[in-house]
């Protein structure tokens, strides 16, 4: 299990990415306790832990995914801020500090704390990563950002009903004082590592808000045409107190012009019905990036009813090609992923 290889017996989070072409392991983990963030290399097969490093952070920052891009290691450094101390005083164990700083690290494979060149970026908060990749000089990172947490804490007051459909509304995506503060748009960061030049920009508008984004594993860090999304439904969710996500969309990086949204596309489900764990399938034999299934879990709350609907993801606004109805509940946040197993004799 690469459970094995936790870094530190009280650590709060564990994530691992894939490198391409070597299939190595890039794992990071994360306490509230110093070392606040460790990151390490574990060899294809698993069975080795190959590099280990300290990035030396001052704060925990709740650092929920990263990427691997062929040369490099990527890591998210948000102020969504876990602080024992600020306990300790009376206040909350996790909190977006937005006067903070927000960076992207890019290290090498198997560099120091000292050898990652940090590039800080406008205050965010992104839990996921679509993907990263190098074009040039540059390092590439897609994500799902938010100019706050969704995470909540007591300066967002006992109202939950009124900052969370507040927080979904979409005239005022880009501000944190009115509206719009929890929609997730997928945003693009360029990191020049040879000038140290940053540039960002949004690339799905406002109108809906995106996360828990998924690609063809096959091309986890490597440049690439598509990614996919869910899609949350902003008045289930602001009703409700939680997120919904009602449909699924399929971007078309491809296709961008200028500083206009990328084109989507969107698969969407019958009224009153969310989905969770979401993912993409190659097909056998595959030849283009695109060429696969999406599986997701839906519910209908209505027949209290889940499901499992199968997408062909060239023809993504088509109806499903399957539905699967499960003998019992799959709960709201559940993550997907396919591995694939060798055939069997």
């Amino acid at each position: 299990s690469l459970y094995h290889f936790s870094f530190h017996k009280s650590a709060i989070f564990f994530h691992v990415e894939r490198a391409p072409d070597t299939r190595e392991l890039v794992i990071i983990g994360v306490d509230a306790t110093k070392p606040f963030l460790e990151l390490g290399v574990v060899s294809a097969d698993g069975k080795r832990l190959v590099h280990k490093v300290d990035l030396k952070f001052n704060r925990c920052s709740l650092s929920h995914d990263m990427g691997a891009t062929r040369s490099y290691n990527v890591i998210i450094d948000h102020p969504l801020i876990v602080d024992i101390t600020r306990v300790i005083k009376g206040g909350q164990l996790m909190k977006y500090e937005e006067k903070a700083t927000a960076r992207i690290g890019v290290m090498p494979r198997y560099g120091s704390a000292e050898s990652v060149k940090w590039f800080e970026v406008e205050p965010n908060c992104t839990f996921h990563i679509v993907n990263c990749f190098e074009d040039s000089n540059e390092v590439v990172v897609r994500g799902c950002k938010a100019v706050t947490a969704i995470i909540p804490g007591p300066d967002w007051g006992q109202d939950k009903f009124e900052w969370f459909s507040k927080g979904f509304k979409s005239d005022d995506a880009d501000g944190l004082t009115e509206s719009g503060y929890l929609l997730h748009r997928v945003h693009e960061w360029r990191l020049n590592v040879a000038t140290g030049e940053v540039k960002e920009k949004y690339l799905t508008g406002a109108d809906c808000s995106m996360d828990f984004p998924f690609i063809n594993e096959d091309v986890t860090g490597l440049k690439h045409k598509y990614g996919y999304t869910q899609v949350i439904d902003s008045l289930a969710s602001s009703i409700s107190g939680i997120c919904k996500y009602g449909s699924v969309a399929k971007l078309h990086f491809n296709e961008e012009i200028n500083e206009q949204p990328v084109k989507a596309e969107y698969h969407k489900f019958p009224e009153n019905t969310f989905c969770t764990g979401s993912t993409f399938v190659p097909k056998q034999g595959g030849v283009e990036e695109d060429d696969g299934l999406i599986i997701t879990f839906v519910h209908n709350e209505e027949r209290n009813v889940s499901q499992v609907y199968i997408i062909d993801a060239k023809k993504f606004e088509s109806d499903s090609i399957a539905i699967l109805t499960l003998p019992q509940r799959v709960p709201y946040g559940h993550h997907g992923v396919f591995v694939s197993m060798p055939n069997q004799a």
